[in-house]
């Protein structure tokens, strides 16, 4: 996925890997060999999750360095952006109901981005 507000980055939205082949390193080796084919094409690769298994692995992998962590923020200007941008309200107030009901608010998250190293 393409950042709205970030030219030149992609974003890794969401990995699925089914119950049977979780935990074998499945998920890491394909969106690293994703991220490689982004980088090889003059992208840059950005990952946020909230998954511990996901954050343990890619805390172990050379290429995928810990950039953020800590809890999503309340910044209000930041939100309306992204929300227009994603073709949301322009209605500030809806905005806001929009946000304190956002799932992951408050959710401590964890930001890697791919760095090719050898």
């Amino acid at each position: 996925m393409q950042f709205p507000m970030r030219k030149g980055w992609k974003r890794v939205h969401r990995l699925v890997v089914l119950p049977d082949f979780q935990g074998i390193g499945i998920g890491t080796k394909f969106i690293t060999e994703v991220a490689k084919e982004y980088i090889e094409n003059d992208w840059n690769v950005s990952l946020i999750t909230t998954t511990p298994a996901l954050v343990h692995s890619l805390k172990l992998h050379k290429n995928w360095p810990l950039v953020r962590y800590g809890r999503v923020t309340t910044d209000m200007n930041k939100m309306k952006d992204y929300i227009d941008a994603m073709g949301g309200s322009k209605d500030p107030e809806k905005n806001k109901e929009w946000f304190k009901n956002s799932s992951s608010r408050g959710r401590i998250t964890y930001s890697f981005e791919y760095s090719k190293k050898d």
